[in-house]
């Protein structure tokens, strides 16, 4: 069975697509995107390169957009498989393109596949690179779940890449938060974040808001994620103001058994009918 369903890419800027799959619909009350971003300007970023189970729909989304041949950069917010699956295949296909990442990432992926050293390019939190018509600012995200992780500011637009900080689980396909009803938005936010970021229980509030106040102080005007909408104007604020409630949350209540169970029967119940 199939757990993904390609979204159409969506502009959030001039030349800047959110390559969007949905995993889970329909196997559950949510279900959750998966997504990475494109810049198609005169030399073309990818950011993230999506989850290898949707590969070929990720390859022709990116790839109707923009040629290979002008991707001059991919960068790497972090090491997670749903970041990194179409990575090899994307640097074959892109002589020209440079690896932006940082060397715990080399580190972190070494066991599995060595990056070519000679095209990287080490980008640490508050760095930045130049592509052609804007400068991109590497900045940590509110939340994660890997020490490697940074988000990415594109200066000229103000689209900032919040990894998967911002997420939120979605009953079907939506393209702006306010289409979600506001109990369930805010409780699949602060559930996912808390998931996402454990640690968030042994927080200092004071040291935990000087975070959110540095990102707030981007200014950006859209915060495109890998796990839910992008968001806008005041739903930004909204949900920085939803983050710094975190250090005073418990921890979120996880699946257990009876629910992998329940998913199992989920999948297992079409072939019974079919047999009998």
């Amino acid at each position: 069975m199939k757990v993904n369903r390609r979204c159409q890419p969506e502009l959030v800027a001039p030349d800047t697509y959110v390559i969007r799959q949905l995993f889970g619909e329909g196997l559950g009350p949510a279900a959750v995107y998966v997504n990475s971003m494109l810049i198609a300007g005169p030399e073309a970023v990818i950011v993230d390169t999506g989850p290898a189970v949707a590969r070929d729909d990720w390859m022709a989304d990116v790839f109707s957009i923009v040629d290979p041949g002008d991707v001059r950069y991919v960068f790497l917010s972090h090491d997670d498989t749903d970041h990194v699956g179409n990575l090899r295949e994307v640097l074959d296909l892109c002589p020209r393109a440079t690896l932006v990442t940082n060397m715990f990432t080399v580190e972190r992926m070494a066991a599995d596949y060595l990056l070519p050293l000679d095209r990287v390019l080490v980008v640490n939190d508050g760095d930045r690179f130049s592509v052609a018509d804007r400068d991109l600012l590497a900045v940590v995200p509110p939340t994660f779940d890997s020490p490697t992780t940074r988000g990415l500011l594109d200066t000229r637009t103000g689209v900032y890449w919040g990894v998967d900080s911002f997420g939120t689980p979605v009953p079907t396909e939506v393209t702006d938060v306010a289409e979600l009803p506001p109990d369930f938005y805010q409780a699949g936010f602060l559930q996912m974040n808390r998931m996402l970021s454990p640690w968030h229980r042994w927080l200092d509030s004071s040291r935990y808001g000087s975070h959110l106040d540095r990102v707030r102080s981007l200014g950006a005007a859209v915060v495109a994620n890998a796990h839910g909408p992008a968001l806008r104007g005041d739903q930004i604020g909204t949900a920085l103001d939803m983050l710094a409630q975190l250090p005073d949350m418990p921890a979120a209540p996880l699946p257990g058994q009876a629910q992998l169970e329940a998913l199992i029967a989920q999948f297992t119940a079409p072939a019974q009918t079919a047999a009998a």
